[in-house]
């Protein structure tokens, strides 16, 4: 019985930990998941992003019916792009190698 409650802790931690991770844009705090998906809608699949985000995909995010509901008061808001723009730009690797810190990782140069 004692090994149960452990597993039921251990795994209400995992859950809680992997869903409160945040991204802070000014005094906005978002999902990570829902930023990840917000860059998914944008076409941003890739780490080249293009800073400021065009106005037409954060038009388009906001139009598309998939967009996360927490970035509604977003797109009624002003200042749509830049918040766009800061969220995607902080979840977008600079480097690629920065990624590779595992060193099973093949493809980093020095």
């Amino acid at each position: 019985m004692r090994q149960l409650g452990v597993v039921l802790v251990l795994a209400l931690c995992v859950t809680m930990g992997a869903a409160g991770v945040q991204v802070k844009a000014g005094n906005r705090i978002f999902p990570l998941e829902s930023v990840k998906q917000l860059k998914e809608l944008m076409g941003l699949e890739d780490d080249n992003v293009p800073l400021p985000l065009p106005e037409t995909s954060v038009e388009a995010a906001c139009a598309n019916p998939l967009l996360p509901r927490i970035f509604r008061s977003v797109c009624r808001g002003g200042r749509t792009g830049i918040v766009f723009s800061t969220l995607v730009q902080i979840i977008s690797p600079l480097d690629l190698c920065e990624i590779c810190a595992n060193p099973s990782c093949a493809g980093c140069l020095e």
